[in-house]
């Protein structure tokens, strides 16, 4: 009977002990697809909010390399913010090599996500040739995607590479129609624009007659200078 009873104890716990030590992976639910259960299985929003958060705290605090270690894995996962991040500190060198090729990788990789902050980094690498190649009119397309969703400051250097024709045709009524969308939300060097461009345009032609005024207009000002965000933070 005690060996009987020791076998029906050790049989009952055993099944027990199994589930504790291997426990049952959860079923995906029915017809989704691959793609689907790695996401559930996968950190939550929360939790890779949570994550990034780390990274702005230790960004703050000056400590660049943990910051890039914690930003970089969810750069790796399309997360747009942690690209953009990745790309700032691989262009400054902060925490980490600088890189300006990798840098701009990450940047246009958000860029074409749609994140805007990065459009606009995209647009001044290209602008001004930081480590790569400088091209205006890849600068001006990426200018003007961030232009249409409302960047004053991507107006403003649209407006300056229609004024001079650098990577699209010379253009200054549009150059006029940036500066006064970048003008009407504060842009200071807009503003400065338009008061100095408005009284150069030719106004009306003059009344016919021997006793008409004569047209009086202003000589052009020098050509605009771009506004190239020297305080650029993540």
């Amino acid at each position: 009977m005690r060996f009987l009873w020791s076998t029906l104890r050790f049989g009952l716990l055993l099944p027990g002990l199994f589930l504790v030590l291997f426990p049952a992976v959860p079923r995906a639910a029915p017809g989704a697809t691959v793609q689907e259960q790695i996401e559930q299985a996968g950190p939550t929003g929360a939790e890779i909010a949570a994550r990034f958060d780390k990274g702005v705290v230790a960004y703050d605090e000056g400590d660049y390399a943990r910051a890039y270690n914690i930003w970089l894995p969810l750069a790796q996962q399309d997360d747009l913010a942690a690209m953009r991040n990745i790309a700032l500190l691989l262009r400054k060198g902060l925490g980490v090599e600088r890189d300006p090729e990798r840098a701009l990788y990450f940047y246009e990789r958000a860029a074409h996500g749609g994140l805007v902050s990065a459009q606009v980094n995209t647009a001044f690498m290209y602008l001004e040739g930081d480590g790569v190649p400088q091209d205006y009119k890849t600068a001006s397309f990426w200018f003007h995607a961030a232009a249409v969703a409302g960047v004053p400051v991507a107006r403003y250097n649209l407006g300056v590479t229609y004024e001079k024709g650098l990577g699209v045709e010379r253009d200054p009524a549009r150059a006029l129609a940036w500066y006064a969308l970048a003008a009407q939300v504060g842009h200071e060097q807009a503003l400065q624009r338009l008061t100095q461009l408005v009284p150069s345009l030719p106004g009306p032609p003059p009344p016919k007659g021997a006793d008409a005024a004569p047209s009086v207009t202003a000589p052009p000002p020098p050509p605009a200078e771009f506004d190239h965000l020297d305080h650029e933070t993540p």
